[in-house]
């Protein structure tokens, strides 16, 4: 194996490892976990760690978390194992003559990794075109119109800011208006924006009525949230 083509595998592989980081983060956020708590445990658990001993039960109290857990554990050992057996084949391979050629190549190829991970997390077109890319597949692999998934996008106290993908309109919801369907009122719960076809925003009003399909941004407790989006059975 050419030190030209190792480098390009071992990029190749770091790139895929990133995505692979980036991809179950958003499956684990599609469980309820917070995109930052998620990020944490799936680092975690593709760097062999597992996930960390304060926060295990959020990942073992679900049978989907502990069901994408043992896949990323087994792709962080798997990808673990493969760097290291390329990295040992390519340091035996180096000569004195072309260690300096090699520096500036790992160089560039460590350049290019950073400006496409800051594309992936730091652009907004790319970010959230992937991230609706994911969630869509997630969805339909994981949930299969079991239930609508809720993705927390932030935590204020005892409060969270969510959105959720209604696949599965509740039946106090169809066919009513918000005004009369007591949201407020039996969950104390507010809907901030209702989203249609993935990117047409609406203005929420009494007059409103939730369709399956739709995406709404809602703040609220996230128990309650649950309690009304989420059947327990689906979720676990």
């Amino acid at each position: 194996m050419s030190t030209d083509f190792a480098i390009l595998a071992f990029f190749s592989l770091m790139l895929t490892y990133l995505l692979i980081c980036e991809i179950f983060t958003i499956l684990f956020r599609l469980t309820g976990l917070t995109e930052e708590t998620a990020r944490f445990q799936v680092i975690s658990m593709l760097t062999t760690c597992g996930f960390t001993t304060a926060e295990s039960e959020l990942i073992t109290s679900s049978r989907k978390r502990r069901k994408l857990a043992f896949v990323t554990i087994l792709f962080g050992y798997i990808f673990s194992v493969t760097i290291v057996s390329m990295v040992i084949n390519f340091f035996m391979r180096l000569t004195d003559g072309n260690v300096f050629h090699l520096i500036v190549k790992v160089l560039i190829a460590i350049i290019a990794l950073i400006i496409i991970w800051y594309s992936l997390l730091k652009v907004n077109f790319v970010k959230n075109n992937f991230d609706r890319f994911i969630s869509k597949i997630g969805i339909k692999a994981m949930f299969k119109n079991q239930h609508n998934p809720i993705m927390i996008l932030g935590v204020f106290k005892t409060e969270v800011i969510a959105e959720v993908t209604i696949t599965n309109l509740p039946e106090e919801l169809s066919q009513v208006q918000l005004k009369n369907s007591n949201i407020r009122l039996n969950y104390t719960l507010q809907i901030l924006t209702i989203i249609k076809n993935d990117d047409i925003s609406i203005g929420v009003t009494g007059e409103s009525i939730l369709e399956n399909g739709d995406k709404i941004i809602i703040f609220g407790t996230l128990k309650n949230i649950k309690k009304l989006f989420v059947k327990e059975k689906d979720f676990l």
